[in-house]
């Protein structure tokens, strides 16, 4: 066990409209039943069919950015993480940097068990495998969500050595001023918000270089080639094929065929077959799009062998499937009425 037991005591205080990170959403009641009733003991209880549908996670799959209903187009989102959200192991394509605003957290990364405390900021990179519980309603964790490339363009003018590692632990980081601003933007949502985010996380990264100590995780170069592979077929899963991907990585095709499933636990035909499934799944769930051009979207010449595909992984046609997504959806827009 690593304790980060390091207790920042003169964290300024947030401004008052960050009061109702303090009060228990729809979601963290939920889990807190659930917890309640007898699954104190269990380390994974089951997640809620909305966000089970949109998390590949017993395939321990790079868990796709649609997870979150905020649009990944933006550089830079701000969200909390749930109180009592169940524990399971999965990893994203995005940063995400996670302060500890009041409270404390367990996490596991890359198998390493760590505490974290009140005033500590976690710096995670892109495709490593972790979990994290909040037990406790008086703990408020505000977890960035950077989009990757952005993110490395800052840090490779100002912490170059931060895109080595596995994920960075910052003690003591003075950092609430600036993530009240960045708050303040989110909350604005205007046509200036974003790029001022974007500003105040490089404000935010300068301001940890100059005061905050550090301790490093160790690199997982498994992991890395790991996400490496899955990152490529997320960005390119319309088209690519295993010829394709073994041309880019510069490799023949059946040693391409292998590496993957070594570094993977899946086959090229399983991760596509999945990646695409869940981004049909949240198409459908827009409403906007036929399931024919559905099919199209996501790769596919052939609506029936969509169609086929499509029911033979969720169990429904696609038609069923959204009138039933549509009828959940509804029903909780009527209990949350």
């Amino acid at each position: 066990m690593i304790d980060f037991a390091l207790v920042c005591c003169h964290t300024p205080v947030m401004s008052r409209f960050l009061d109702e990170f303090y009060t228990l959403s729809e979601e963290e009641l939920l889990y807190r039943k659930l917890w309640e009733e007898g699954e104190k003991g269990a380390r994974h209880i089951r997640l809620p069919e909305e966000v089970e549908s949109r998390a590949r996670l017993e395939e321990r799959i790079v868990l796709s950015s649609s997870y979150y209903e905020r649009n990944m187009d933006e550089k830079v989102i701000i969200l909390k993480h749930p109180c009592f959200m169940p524990r399971y192991v999965h990893s994203h394509q995005f940063v995400e940097l996670s302060w500890v605003m009041d409270g404390c957290v367990d996490e596991n990364i890359e198998g390493q068990d760590v505490h974290v405390e009140k005033g500590n900021l976690v710096v995670l990179m892109p495709g490593f495998y972790h979990d994290i519980w909040a037990g406790d309603e008086r703990t408020v964790v505000i977890n960035i969500l950077a989009d990757r490339d952005f993110f490395f363009s800052l840090c490779q003018r100002h912490m170059p050595w931060l895109t080595s590692q596995v994920c960075c632990i910052f003690r003591d980081a003075e950092v609430s001023d600036v993530l009240e601003q960045m708050l303040l933007q989110d909350r604005l949502d205007d046509d200036v918000s974003q790029p001022m985010k974007e500003v105040l996380l490089e404000e935010l990264l300068l301001n940890v270089k100059r005061n905050a100590p550090v301790r490093i995780t160790l690199e997982s170069s498994q992991r890395k080639e790991a996400f490496r592979i899955l990152s490529y077929l997320e960005e390119n899963y319309r088209t690519v094929t295993l010829v394709s991907f073994a041309e880019a990585f510069g490799i023949t095709a059946q040693y391409a065929s292998r590496l993957i499933r070594e570094k993977t636990g899946s086959s090229f035909s399983q991760i596509i077959r999945k990646i695409r499934m869940e981004e049909a799944s949240r198409l459908l769930r827009g409403g906007m799009l036929t399931s024919k051009e559905i099919a199209y979207e996501v790769g596919y010449f052939s609506p029936e062998h969509f169609s086929r595909t499509f029911k033979s992984f969720f169990g429904l046609s696609p038609e069923a499937w959204k009138e039933k997504s549509s009828s959940v959806q509804v029903e909780h827009l009527l209990k949350r009425d």
